[in-house]
């Protein structure tokens, strides 16, 4: 990649000469952003080095700022890769640093210059509070991304977590910087900018549920509530990013738009380079780049300043995703998969159509869930206990590029959270196609329906009683021989109700029980629910996904999604096993109920030799 110096020339600065000095005046502004500027060498770096940044605190305008350069750590983010150590400060009538009492989230990508040389980006910044001493990754870095080949699809994600870098300071560092002014000495590490994350379509309490699920999977985001915006069908010719401009990396547009904020380090002919730290750290990567229209720094001394935007000009697709930034193409339509969720309530009426399409394949699981929960607020109104019946289908293709269709129908009830369940199957399936071990998945649709009720359904086990070959109903423990046939009656009560209804099923003794012992069960299928850990959504945006993928093929991927029992499932089972071997044996009978049905019951069996 071929850069260009550009000559120094200030934007409005006036020099002059005065005893043999070069003076500038306080009030001129520093020499502005430059395509394709050349990058410092990294050996060429000094401490006591100046420059000017620039990012963008209001609109879409960049603003200057000075960085002064305090050391440079050898390996600082890794093995050959220094980190710069800087201080930022504001210039007179230009308040970038002020806005958030430091270094902000949403400065990451913000380019550095000296004497019209690219130094880098600001990506690092204190953990504890806000403070303007911070970290900037070298642009000779960054620039080699930019020879990276151009992937034609985005590979399965690094099963390593994207777990930012953190950077402690040397002693002697953090002693320099507390003898100059305590007041800029950061009182924790330096640890990679989190990245804002613009979120649509959800309310505070699943925004709140989307910043832990990230913290636990080791994604390091600020959410907030932000508008949508839709995908690019084509993308206009004058749409460019401004170095020092905002950028945004976008995984998801529609109803649920998932934007990461930041900054446009350079722009090179039809590339583009952003962050100075990676947004998932997937190598090759799909998500779309777009500008932003900066709405207010939001200040907290506690958590960390950061930059609130909206999504606006689609430039291209970003196509990388590394230690030092991200890239992006320019002008190149990022492809996406469509998450339709259509709900209905019961009780009011009420129904929605919703679409948000997807172009970060690893994060589809994830936005699945969200964007179900999205509309499912929107429609039910409400955070309680009720029914809900489900049926969805996910379209894709294997590989070779066949194409395959996996669909499931269920229903849930739940007294505390109803929403919640239907959308984690619903994504836990698409997470086992995209992360299977065997073939490569593209997800290109998820169709995804639901009807929801506050009216509390359920049925509970009671009682089992057995007759064998055609004997009275016994609640006893049972002896048998090979080749019984067996009636099995199952009781059954309502929440809340006092009606009891029986179902009955047939089960025949198997030769492969002969001398074993065990239980004969009746239960409820939506118990095995509720005894798991299904309500677990962290590991959806985890690098991992939530799988151990044990099944052995693909198609045994999909068996395991289609085959387990609904939730309305009543389960007969005569489970034995021999009590000196290894040797077991199960027969089983299921029979659909009108509703979710919890419990279990069993009677002891013993099967002569």
């Amino acid at each position: 990649m071929l850069w260009r110096r550009r000559a120094a020339v200030g934007v409005g600065a006036v020099l002059v000469l005065v005893g043999g000095s070069l003076v500038v005046p306080a009030e001129a502004v520093p020499l502005g952003p430059t395509d394709c500027p050349a990058p410092v060498p990294i050996r060429s770096i000094t401490t006591g080095m100046t420059g000017t940044g620039y990012t963008v605190v209001k609109g879409s305008t960049p603003e200057p700022f000075t960085v002064e350069v305090l050391g440079v750590l050898t390996d600082g983010l890794g093995v050959g890769r220094d980190m710069v150590v800087i201080k930022v400060a504001d210039l007179p009538d230009h308040h970038v640093v002020d806005q958030g009492g430091g270094i902000w989230a949403g400065m990451s990508g913000s380019p550095v210059y000296v004497d019209g040389q690219l130094l880098g980006a600001v990506s690092y910044g204190p953990t504890l509070a806000p403070s303007p001493i911070g970290g900037l990754t070298p642009a000779e870095d960054m620039v080699k991304i930019l020879d990276y080949a151009n992937p034609a699809t985005a590979a399965k994600p690094s099963a390593t977590p994207a777990a930012p870098v953190t950077v402690t300071l040397p002693k002697k560092l953090r002693t320099g910087l507390a003898d100059r002014a305590v007041v800029a000495a950061p009182r924790g590490a330096l640890r990679q900018l989190p990245t804002p994350l613009s979120v649509s379509g959800l309310t505070s309490r699943r925004i709140d549920r989307l910043q832990s699920d990230a913290a636990r999977a080791g994604r390091s985001y600020v959410a907030y509530p932000g508008s949508s915006h839709q995908a690019p069908a084509a993308i206009g010719s004058a749409a460019r990013p401004v170095p020092g401009g905002n950028f945004v990396a976008a995984l998801s547009y529609g109803d649920v738009t998932f934007a990461g904020i930041g900054t446009t380090t350079a722009v090179c002919g039809d590339q583009a380079l952003a962050f100075g730290h990676p947004l998932q750290y997937t190598g090759p990567a799909t998500y779309g780049a777009n500008d932003a229209d900066v709405l207010t720094i939001v200040k907290d001394d506690t958590l960390g300043s950061f930059k609130m935007a909206n999504i606006t000009t689609d430039f291209g697709t970003v196509d990388q995703d590394r230690l030092a930034g991200i890239r992006a193409q320019l002008g190149a339509v990022p492809s996406s998969a469509d998450v339709t969720v259509t709900v209905k309530n019961l009780d009011t009426g009420k129904s929605r159509v919703g679409h948000t399409r997807v172009v970060d394949q690893p994060t589809l699981p994830a936005v699945t869930a969200y964007a179900i929960w999205g509309d499912y607020d929107a429609v039910f109104d409400e955070y309680g206990d009720g029914h809900a019946t489900t049926s969805w289908t996910i379209d894709g293709t294997r590989a070779g590029g066949v194409p395959f269709s996996v669909s499931r129908s269920n229903q849930f009830a739940d007294l505390y959270g109803v929403t919640d369940e239907p959308a984690i199957e619903a994504a836990d399936a698409a997470d086992s196609l995209v992360n299977n071990d065997y073939e490569a998945v593209h997800i290109t649709g998820v169709t995804f329906s639901s009807a929801v009720s506050t009216v509390y359904r359920q049925l509970h086990v009671t009682k089992v009683e057995a007759s064998v070959n055609g004997g009275k109903y016994t609640t006893k423990a049972l002896r048998l021989k090979v080749g019984d046939k067996l009636k099995v009656r199952v009781s059954k009560r309502p929440y809340r109700g006092t009606t009891t209804t029986t179902t009955t099923l047939s089960l025949t003794v198997p030769k492969k029980a002969r001398g074993m012992s065990g239980d004969l069960t009746a239960t409820g299928a939506d118990s095995f629910r509720q005894s798991s850990d299904s309500g677990n959504s962290s590991c959806l945006l985890s690098a991992e996904g939530c799988g151990d993928s044990t099944e052995g093929s693909l198609d045994k991927v999909i068996k395991s999604i289609t085959s387990p029992a609904r939730n309305d499932d009543l389960i007969v089972a005569l489970d034995v096993e021999a009590d000196s071997t290894s040797a077991s044996s199960q027969t089983k009978k299921v029979a659909r109920q009108p509703y979710t049905i919890t419990g279990s019951k069993s009677l002891e069996v013993s099967v002569k030799r």
